[in-house]
């Protein structure tokens, strides 16, 4: 039987914005759809699968992933910071990468043709630290070695501060077209509390160069900081929509790691509390506000865009599943069932490439849990597109309970009450709550296949 659709309520009455739903999920604990720690793997080292893995799913989009684990510091609000740049880490590290590129083409050279790729991305970590000429000579070699579409994104993430515009025209030149830059807040109090070190002036310059060099420029913001309000949120919005050239803009949610310096930061009282769950919706919806006010498009749970040269490929296939080539230390991907991790400990890794081997440390079997046809891929599809699925796409078992739920959170103000072939039409409070409302509604369905 269907379970009863009483945990999976929402609040009706009051603002669904601030209280839809609370802070957590109180629905069953994952409805058996959590990952489970794999078995051992016993297909041997990657020369031995990897052609007939490339090939196992060659319907799905392909994308090349390489990590850039370095920083010039740590910001107080980062979980990923590994290890700090040098002055002779570029040449190092790139000709690392370069040495992986090679051996892992030459093991794929039987069949690395038969899949096109889609997108290219350089993330990290702070791949813009890397010297001009040496991230040019990467994207060219990824472009030689694989068949990259003439179409395809390839993009540079990075941080404002070291991000030049002779870099910029350098990786164009190469053939990089996007870039994107960590943001977080242009408020230059707040972004020195937060350990980022470029002002407000130097923030719309290097934006501005960014932009010069013809390429899509994305900036990340963050909402949620300790001692941010949704006035600083705002204005965040206005500078970068009205005093940059920017094509995108990414609107997160900060997600605060435990003992993170920001964290630890919060704990010894030298910064303030986080805003609440209730101040958090507020300057969701006041953002939301304010991107429709300056022209953006919302196109996706957290991208908004006011040029369609911005298309955020990599994170849209990323999310919907897409077989993703792995390189450099920490790096991850999987290609058709097998799900891979590359050595994070750098000294590691440079051994094993040294060895000429491909650098992993993790190797799974990871059989896929979206298949087109299954609700999962229904769901992520749909709330991509800011929707709900539609009752076909639900299991025929759930249909019936499933239209009492929709029904109960459209009254609740989270649905629009549109509909079209894509979906359920979620309002900006349905916006906010989205990934919650997808973690409940993969509970409903997998409580019963759990049973």
């Amino acid at each position: 039987m269907p379970p009863d659709i009483e945990p999976f309520l929402a609040r009706v009455g009051g603002d669904p914005l601030t209280g839809a739903f609370e802070e957590r999920a109180s629905g069953p604990s994952a409805g058996g759809m959590r990952m489970r720690t794999p078995p051992p793997w016993d297909g041997g080292p990657f020369e031995d699968f990897a052609a007939q893995a490339y090939l196992e799913t060659t319907e799905r989009p392909l994308a090349l992933y390489v990590h850039v684990p370095f920083c010039h510091h740590h910001c107080a609000f980062c979980p990923f910071y590994k290890n700090r740049t040098s002055k002779t880490f570029s040449a190092e590290y790139a000709a690392l990468l370069a040495q992986e590129i090679e051996a892992t083409a030459r093991v794929l050279r039987g069949v690395i043709h038969l899949r096109p790729v889609r997108a290219i991305y350089f993330g990290g970590g702070t791949p813009s630290d890397l010297e001009a000429a040496d991230m040019a000579r990467l994207i060219r070699q990824l472009r030689a070695a694989f068949p990259v579409e003439a179409d395809a994104e390839i993009t540079v993430e990075g941080r404002v501060r070291g991000f030049t515009g002779d870099k910029a025209k350098a990786w164009v030149n190469a053939g990089a077209n996007r870039f994107s830059l960590g943001v977080q807040t242009t408020d230059t109090k707040l972004r020195r509390r937060l350990g980022r070190i470029a002002d407000r002036n130097e923030i719309r310059e290097n934006l501005d160069a960014l932009c010069a060099s013809g390429a899509t420029v994305v900036a990340d913001l963050i909402y949620g900081f300790p001692g941010q309000t949704k006035e600083l949120l705002v204005e965040d919005v206005r500078f970068l929509s009205e005093e940059t050239g920017i094509h995108g803009l990414d609107l997160y949610k900060l997600n605060m790691f435990p003992d993170s310096p920001l964290d630890k930061a919060v704990r010894l009282g030298k910064m303030p509390a986080p805003p609440s769950l209730r101040e958090r919706a507020e300057m969701f919806g006041a953002a939301y506000a304010a991107l429709l006010a300056h022209g953006h498009e919302h196109f996706s749970p957290k991208h908004w865009r006011r040029d369609a040269k911005e298309r955020c490929i990599y994170n849209r296939l990323a999310l919907g599943g897409a077989d993703m080539l792995p390189f450099g230390s920490g790096a991850g991907g999987r290609l058709g069932a097998v799900s891979l991790g590359n050595a994070g400990m750098l000294e590691t890794y440079a051994e094993k490439v040294a060895r000429g081997e491909k650098p992993l440390g993790r190797i799974a079997p990871s059989p896929r849990r979206d298949a087109p046809d299954s609700f999962a891929h229904a769901l992520t599809t749909a709330t991509e597109s800011l929707r709900l699925p539609r009752l076909e796409s639900w299991p025929e078992s759930h249909r019936q309970q499933g239209e009492k739920l929709l029904a109960q959170w459209r009254r609740a103000g989270l649905l629009s009450g549109e509909e079209d072939e894509h979906g359920l039409r979620l309002t900006c409070a349905g916006n906010f709550w989205s990934a919650h409302m997808k973690t409940l509604l993969l509970d409903f369905v997998g409580a019963t296949k759990s049973d």
